[in-house]
């Protein structure tokens, strides 16, 4: 029996889902199935992934164009393993990273979930070592961090399949953040695992929905906003946490709205961080600077004009 399912959506992958499988088929452990789902491609996604048949145990199912989550979901209702490690298609894993999650999740059955570190890769090559370069990755009774920051990255999650389906899978109304607002109902759940090194190289791609910075912090926000009005009992129990939780991913907002010259729609998010958290220093620094680039601005252009007269 295959103790591990890997399951990949994949959509318009062609480009990239040959190098995926390939770090599958090096995993030290062997028991394991792989589910690509065709999330509606229009390219040749399916059948560059049908190369590896032989390879690999290997099924690859398809569906309309329905998202990540939905194509998650399918995968997770159709494996066979014992526990579902996730992978994006223009992700690759380490060797070792299906033989270390299961191992730890078989060592603790009471983990809901298991994550590992992870390096990032453009074209260019490594972009960071180790997620610890911008963000805090850690296991244990995570709640409290995770409503402040989405630590967890969902091509290095491996969980057990029950555990998934208990926590109600990804919420295929949403195309971002639906694995944010899974891994939080699941840490409401059971405590996490963590496998302190870096097991996946999680790919930079500047197109993707991910890399829009502002929508990517506008769905965070409403996953944060959902959670809390989902549990109000645990904001009366933990208002300080509330407060910080709604500040932080405001003012994540307001600062990627400042980075795409949205100065009005910053200073809308950043006020609102201010009024939940008066006392944190970045939602100021942002304040000021929303305020102060229209005067900066302002005198840019007035310059320019006066050479441009002289």
């Amino acid at each position: 029996m295959n103790s591990v399912s890997v399951i990949i959506p994949a959509y318009n992958a062609q480009r990239t889902i040959g190098a995926a499988l390939e770090s599958v088929g090096q995993q030290s452990l062997r028991a394991f199935e792989v589910l690509v789902v065709d999330d509606g491609s229009t390219d040749a996604t399916a059948e560059e992934a049908k190369r590896f048949s032989g390879a690999l145990n290997l099924t690859v199912l398809g569906q309309g164009n329905a998202g990540p989550a939905a194509a998650r979901n399918l995968g997770i209702r159709t494996a066979q393993g014992r526990y579902c490690a996730f992978l994006d298609a223009d992700d690759v894993m380490l060797a070792d990273r299906l033989q270390a999650q299961a191992a730890l999740l078989d060592s603790d059955p009471a983990l809901g979930l298991v994550h590992t570190d992870l390096m990032t890769f453009d074209e260019g090559g490594i972009v960071h070592r180790t997620r610890r370069a911008f963000s805090d990755p850690c296991g244990g009774e995570v709640l409290e961090r995770l409503l402040l920051d989405n630590f967890i990255t969902t091509s290095t999650v491996m969980a057990p399949r029950e555990k998934l389906i208990e926590a109600g899978l990804f919420g295929v109304e949403r195309r971002v953040s639906e694995d944010f607002e899974l891994w939080l109902r699941m840490a409401a759940r059971w405590p996490v695992g963590f496998v302190d090194r870096p097991l996946v190289k999680y790919r930079r791609s500047s197109g993707s929905l991910s890399g829009n910075k502002l929508v990517t912090a506008r769905a965070a926000l409403d996953v944060i906003e959902s959670f809390w009005r989902e549990h109000p009992e645990y904001a009366r129990a933990h208002p300080r946490v509330h407060s910080r939780s709604v500040a932080e991913h405001l003012a994540m907002a307001g600062a990627a709205a400042m980075a795409q010259g949205q100065t009005g729609v910053a200073l809308r998010y950043l006020i609102r961080a201010l009024w939940h958290d008066p006392a944190r220093p970045r939602s100021w620094k942002w304040v000021l600077k929303a305020l102060i680039r229209p005067a900066v601005v302002a005198s840019s252009t007035a310059s320019t004009q006066s050479g441009g007269t002289a």
